[in-house]
């Protein structure tokens, strides 16, 4: 707080010592005092006005300096009051103390909020855990009953049956990891891998559904190393291997994994992985949204069952993780998702 500003938000006491002075100096000129008596009279008024300011502005101005200078440099205000002492004059204390009250009250409930979160996501596991259980028991149920010769013919129907089981099973594995997304750094471990065996992950992870989709992935040059998480990284490929399912033309579909070293020496050297597909694409006006969360497009409302959370997901986790990742599309001749690993040896644990 500069002397300045303090004299601007003092000027409206000034005009009772100003209208004093004036009437002492109009009462000692009608009393016949000399004019130089007079000047005399004023000057002390107004060097004791100014003293009083200087010794006033003095003693507030190190508490309202350290909250200016703590509200512009602190990382969360609710951390203000933790870093000014509290004042010795009547308004910073008054100011401190409101102040400490609104941050006590602010912490309790982000504290009572950040709680509430946490058992959410607990149960959310827990569920997700618990749901697993019959689910393996009924494609266990579906493997038998096809190995079973007493029973009817019904091939067709106990394969749909088990592409739904199979699509419930997808949808709690995103609730797992977006509940898990919050907290990506409990259960997040760098190694070294090549890309070749992060891609083989995803596609055996999701080899049914390929299957189903009479799918044909092509895998090109992939003998690159990357440092990231196995488990989290065949995630992400796989909602982008059920996005292009999701989306795939009736002639078939084919996608391909291509990876490629960029920036070779520098320091942004890095693994690119693009996974393209031949499916219908994505429109311009829909492309720079397609990792917005809850966004479906142009296509996702045609019957395609679409949730508009699996590319929310890659996103939300590829930020999380370092990993950088864009899509490109042209409408009607595919879809492609890159994604960009940094080769800084730095992040490596053995």
């Amino acid at each position: 707080m500069g002397f300045a500003s303090y004299l601007r938000s003092a000027a409206p006491l000034l005009v009772f010592p100003a209208a004093a002075l004036a009437l002492i100096a109009f009462v000692l000129a009608i009393a016949g005092v000399s004019a130089g008596i007079i000047a005399i009279v004023c000057l002390v008024g107004i060097a004791a006005c100014a003293l009083v300011l200087g010794a006033d502005w003095m003693r507030k101005r190190e508490f309202f300096a350290d909250l200016e200078r703590a509200a512009e440099g602190i990382e969360h205000p609710l951390w203000l009051s933790e870093m000014v002492d509290r004042p010795e004059h009547l308004e910073g204390a008054i100011t401190f103390d409101a102040v400490r009250a609104i941050a006590k009250t602010a912490n309790d409930d982000v504290a009572a909020s950040r709680r509430q979160l946490e058992d959410y996501r607990e149960f959310v596991e827990t569920w997700v855990h618990e749901a697993k259980s019959p689910l393996a028991a009924a494609h266990l149920m579906l493997d038998n009953m096809r190995d079973d010769p007493d029973q009817p013919e019904g091939g067709e129907r106990l394969e749909r049956l088990d592409s739904e089981l199979r699509r419930v099973e997808g949808y709690i594995d995103q609730a797992l990891f977006y509940a898990r997304s919050e907290t990506l750094d409990r259960d997040y471990l760098i190694r070294r891998y090549t890309v070749r065996t992060l891609v083989n992950d995803a596609l055996r992870a999701n080899a049914p559904t390929l299957i189903e989709a009479h799918a044909t992935p092509e895998l090109g040059a992939l003998d690159f190393e990357v440092f990231t998480d196995e488990k989290w990284i065949a995630f992400i490929l796989g909602q982008v291997v059920q996005n292009s399912v999701k989306y795939a033309p009736a002639s078939g579909l084919r996608i391909s994994f291509e990876a490629r070293l960029v920036a070779q020496g520098t320091a942004d050297e890095r693994v690119e992985l693009a996974v393209a597909d031949n499916g219908c694409g994505v429109t311009p006006a829909d492309l720079p949204r397609v990792f917005d969360k809850g966004f479906t497009g142009e296509n996702g409302r045609t019957g395609k069952r679409a949730t508009g959370i699996g590319l929310y997901l890659v996103k939300r986790l590829c930020d999380k993780m370092g990993v950088g990742v864009r899509a490109d599309s042209v409408a009607g001749e595919g879809f492609t998702i890159t994604f960009s690993f940094s080769t800084n040896r730095f992040h490596f644990v053995d």
